[in-house]
């Protein structure tokens, strides 16, 4: 039996999978199965009904010479046509892709403020110097590698499957029916991402109040305020990773947004500069901690590139609209 449908699969190997090309395959591989089950059960061999079954088929070269020259022209080298088996598994592995893209991030921001925090429960031993000081300091930044490596981890874990699926700069085509359910799942999604966004947002806003606040009431040599200022930070940019990720997967299946057909060719350029631009600043927010101290201060630079990256990301897409247009 196993024969049969390894030679049913290479027969649709270089075919379009096509809602057509699919229900052919289906068919096929019942009508063989079947003439198999039937030569079995008249007392034929093994090898005998296999064969039988394969060649009563007929000659599948006509069949298969006839779409391949048809299929590029209804379903270019950049587009894939997914079942509803493949779009629940490419889901679900957004999902997970998406907690640890946002958790990723999360460890990375904790990090220093693990630092702090190690040296504010640190401080009353810290002004008895020798080893046990120098000991205290070390064990302080350990929860810091700790946190930064897990992160990566995660980054290079997730990212080697997300490469996996080979959707890159792919369009996808889907059936009727499975395109349906997933415009209605991202309908039921949008309210749960705008609350997301607003309560990040918020977030983000109360952090450095949170700071000031600290310092006010702890004093400003206290550590505390910047583990306050961290974890605000760091909880709003879990929400919209997380949320932001799965939108964008919606948006993917379903070829909206930006990944509408007119804004494909667009998103490439933004992309290559958003893969720039945002490892940039974690390098210079990590030297400006490490090099300068400046933890408190430098992790300004995120909201900063952030608009300035929105802004340039409209003005060029707004660019190439109207030069389309023209």
């Amino acid at each position: 039996m196993d024969t049969i449908s390894n030679y049913v699969d290479s027969v649709f190997a270089n075919l379009p999978k096509t809602p057509e090309m699919l229900a052919h395959k289906q068919a096929m591989l019942t009508k063989m199965k079947d003439k198999y089950q039937q030569l079995k059960s008249e007392g034929k061999s093994e090898h005998e009904a296999i064969s039988t079954a394969i060649a009563a088929h007929g000659n599948v070269d006509d069949f298969t010479q006839s779409y391949q020259t048809e299929a590029p022209a209804e379903y270019p080298q950049n587009e894939v046509y997914l079942t509803s088996a493949e779009v629940d598994e490419y889901i679900d592995h957004r999902h997970r892709f998406a907690w640890a893209m946002a958790t990723g991030v999360f460890l990375c921001i904790m990090g220093p403020a693990s630092l702090f925090l190690g040296q504010y429960l640190a401080g009353d031993r810290g002004g008895q110097g020798g080893r046990t000081s120098e000991l205290l300091d070390i064990l302080t930044i350990v929860p810091l590698f700790i946190f930064v490596a897990a992160g990566v981890a995660l980054f290079i874990l997730y990212g080697m499957k997300e490469q996996q699926f080979e959707l890159e700069h792919k369009r996808i085509q889907l059936d009727s029916t499975t395109y349906a359910r997933l415009k209605s799942e991202h309908k039921a999604f949008r309210p749960r991402l705008a609350v997301a966004v607003a309560v990040g947002v918020a977030l983000c806003i109360l952090a450095p109040v949170s700071m000031l606040l600290s310092v006010v009431l702890l004093g400003e040599d206290n550590s505390l305020s910047l583990v306050f200022l961290l974890s605000f930070i760091a909880i709003g940019v879990f929400l919209f990773v997380f949320y932001g990720i799965q939108d964008e997967t919606y948006e993917k299946l379903l070829s909206i947004g930006g990944f509408s057909k007119d804004k494909a060719e667009n998103n490439k350029l933004v992309g290559i500069v958003a893969g720039v631009v945002f490892p940039l600043a974690a390098a210079i927010y990590l030297i400006a901690g490490f090099v300068y101290y400046a933890w408190g201060s430098a992790w300004i630079i995120f909201p900063i590139v952030g608009i300035l990256f929105g802004i340039f990301a409209t003005v060029y897409n707004g660019y190439m609209d109207l030069k389309k247009k023209k």
